[in-house]
């Protein structure tokens, strides 16, 4: 089926609730692209057309290489229904939700990575004033190459548009497991609900389940306004060190905050966030509940009876979000603490005066043992509180195994975390850019060096990640030569091991994809791959004699070449290949190879003397002949018996003849005046001619009679 004239509809290669995607060729540019179309029975209503048409035009709003690119829009008429599609990039590869279900959850480092691509591709959609508003992994692709896209904007809304009768409806739009709970309300999305759909993806992406399940999309939505998620670290199968839990859980649950206030307040602070999470580093929103962790602990630096990593869990656990406010650890004296000693003497004698009391009115041994315990128990919690809560305890066993931070400023990484885990201390690692400290070395720790720590307090390790940050230049369809002087000058470095694909669209020699992607930052002197187009691949045309032009044709495809058909003239059965053009020599795919086909139009001239032309035309007919016969000037005959048979045919019996050419021929017709005597009539010289027969001179004659 072609569409508009130019699209050359093939297999369907996805479907969803309101269109089709088809695989299709652009006839025009030769190109491979993805139409997708309205299905024919919403486009009978008129606000399904809308909601598509809006699609469209959001989309063309949008640039981003990590957004799946539209470059054409139209209507097609199918059985009188105005159907309108869309004409889009042609994605190969695989959506996130196919890739966790047939290789697994994946890793907290891995997701990261995956949703890092598409919060640069929400921040470009918010920035140019549009939200999404259907972030799930179905809409998620991953290419063959390894690159992150974004798809389906059917449901995503201007922010500006407030007009459209579409945007005005109180409609919850959205898919259930990743709603938020404001759309779940009805209430408007903004760019932060994105930010909580993706979130719930990348929960989805780490556990192998959505955060919330139920019997029906409301009991879901439901859920997303009222109950909080379990954390995503108490579902993940593989084992995660403490520090690794609290980051996968602050990221998650700051994302799925039940109030936009308490969220990522952007897509690039998000992913900001995704980058550290990658590399192992403590990210903002572990370093946020820290800090809240801390304030409910009373406002100390320091957590008697509990390192800072059980802190941040027990925070996150809580499933409660992270105050959004910057990390701020300030030592607060603690309050007066109760004077425990007076207390309890107050309640010795209260309990003393009791126990008269039971004296005068029972003997009974146990209220005296109820009575002593009871002053026993308030004197032991008493003291303990006056320990705990006194700001000077003086030299007690706690203080002497408190541990002093060693200073390991400019050692390796590696040799800086061995000695502060051989001290006993945890160590969470941040990269950070410097230009003084050489990459991999240590810049500092946080608590700084001479810090009294309790055993297995959490230290912060600054490691240099090398010089100051730069944004990595887009340098795909470029030469690699180009590539590595733009790089230059942003101050990366191409790396030497350059990767090669086939491709069917860039040309050979230019850069098809480069890791880290465009936009990304790193420190100067890192190294960017790339991957470069080898052109179309090579196959061997195999040589298709004698099969069946249908097998041929299918032969060709699936090598990925293009066939055209010539018929010629053969007495091999109809489309019979004879010939085919270039076999056994090396093409690109995508080429086209002519097929020299039989059309089956020749066929051997039988023998038509001697018969009447009515037996002559059904002698050739059954042959296979269409032609017709045509009738020349007749021969005079002396004998009465061959009169009105064909004496002369103008093709040879043997000949290869069309099966639709006209063939001619002679009939005889009797004259008596050829009955002369003909026996020894003299020659030109004189001569007599013995032996010549009647039938000789009637040949004789016939050939006169044609040379006329």
């Amino acid at each position: 089926m072609k569409i508009a004239d130019r699209y050359e509809l093939g297999d369907i290669i996805g479907t969803g609730g309101m269109s089709d995607v088809y695989a299709a060729t652009d006839t025009v540019l030769g190109r491979d692209v993805a139409v997708k179309m309205l299905k024919v029975d919403m486009a009978r209503d008129e606000n399904f057309r809308e909601r598509f048409r809006q699609e469209a035009k959001n989309s063309a709003r949008l640039n981003h290489p990590n957004i799946v690119a539209v470059y054409d829009t139209g209507a097609q008429d199918v059985g009188g229904v105005d159907v309108p599609f869309i004409v889009m990039e042609r994605v190969i590869g695989r959506n996130l939700r196919d890739i966790v279900r047939a290789e697994g959850p994946l890793t907290p480092r891995e997701a990261a990575g995956i949703m890092q691509p598409v919060t640069r591709a929400l921040q470009s959609s918010h920035d140019a004033g549009i939200i999404h508003r259907d972030i799930k992994p179905a809409n998620i692709m991953v290419t063959n190459t390894g690159v992150v896209k974004v798809m389906d904007f059917g449901i995503a809304r201007a922010l500006d548009d407030s007009t459209s009768a579409m945007t005005q409806t109180s409609a919850v739009i959205g898919t259930a497991q990743y709603l938020s709970p404001e759309q779940a309300r009805g209430k408007a999305a903004d760019a932060r609900s994105d930010i909580y759909a993706l979130g719930c993806v990348m929960y989805e992406s780490v556990t192998g389940q959505p955060p919330f399940e139920g019997e029906s999309p409301f009991a879901v939505a439901y859920q997303h306004v009222q109950e909080d998620p379990v954390p995503p670290s108490e579902r993940i199968e593989a084992e995660l060190s403490p520090n690794e839990a609290v980051n996968v859980d602050s990221v998650i649950l700051t994302a799925m905050a039940k109030h936009p206030a308490d969220r990522y307040q952007t897509a690039t602070e998000m992913g900001a966030d995704l980058a550290l999470l990658e590399r192992g580093s403590v990210t903002n929103a572990a370093r946020n509940h820290l800090a809240a962790a801390e304030r409910d602990y009373g406002g100390s630096t320091r957590f008697e009876g509990a390192d800072d990593a059980t802190a941040v869990a027990t925070a996150v656990g809580d499933g409660q979000p992270p105050r959004r406010e910057p990390v701020r650890v300030e030592p607060v004296a603690p309050a007066e603490p109760p004077a425990p000693r007076a207390e309890a003497a107050a309640e010795a004698s209260r309990y003393a005066d009791h126990r008269r009391a039971n004296e005068k009115t029972s003997s009974s041994w146990m209220k005296w043992l109820a009575a002593v315990l009871g002053v026993i128990l308030l004197a032991a919690a008493g003291w303990f509180a006056y320990n705990y809560f006194s700001e000077d305890p003086g030299p007690t066993t706690t203080q002497e195994k408190m541990v002093a931070v060693p200073d390991v400023t400019g050692k390796s990484r590696q040799d800086a975390v061995n000695e502060l885990q051989q001290a006993g201390l945890k160590v969470a690692v941040s990269d950070e850019p410097s230009p003084d400290i050489p990459r991999g070395h240590v810049i500092g720790t946080n608590p700084v060096a001479g810090s009294e720590l309790p055993p297995g307090a959490l230290i912060t390790l600054s490691v240099s990640s090398g010089r100051e940050l730069t944004d990595v230049p887009d340098v795909t369809n470029l030469s690699a030569q180009d590539a590595a002087r733009v790089l230059e000058e942003a101050g990366l470095e191409l790396n030497p091991d350059v990767r090669r694909e086939h491709s069917d669209d860039i040309p050979a020699d230019i850069i098809l994809s480069q890791y880290p992607a465009a936009g990304s930052q790193l420190s100067k002197g890192s190294q960017v791959t790339i991957t470069v187009s080898t052109g179309r691949e090579r196959v061997t045309i195999p040589s298709l004699v004698g099969l069946n032009v249908n097998q041929a044709t299918a032969t060709l495809s699936q090598l990925n070449l293009r066939s055209t058909v010539t018929r010629v003239d053969s007495e091999r059965p109809d489309g019979e290949v004879l010939a085919v053009a270039g076999a056994n020599t090396e093409v690109e795919t995508g080429t086209t190879v002519e097929l020299r086909v039989s059309n089956n139009m020749l066929m051997s001239m039988p023998e038509i003397t001697r018969m009447t032309p009515g037996d002559a035309d059904r002698a050739l007919r059954e042959a296979g002949w269409t032609g017709r016969l045509v009738a020349g000037p007749t021969v005079p005959t002396g004998a009465l018996v061959d009169e009105g048979l064909i004496g002369h045919q103008e093709v040879p019996a043997g000949n290869t003849i069309r099966k639709d050419q006209a063939i001619g021929y002679n009939a005889w017709k009797f004259d008596a005046a050829v009955l002369n005597p003909l026996r020894n009539q003299p020659n030109a010289a004189g001569d007599t001619m013995p032996g010549r027969t009647v039938q000789d001179r009637i040949q004789s004659d016939l050939e006169r009679a044609l040379n006329r």
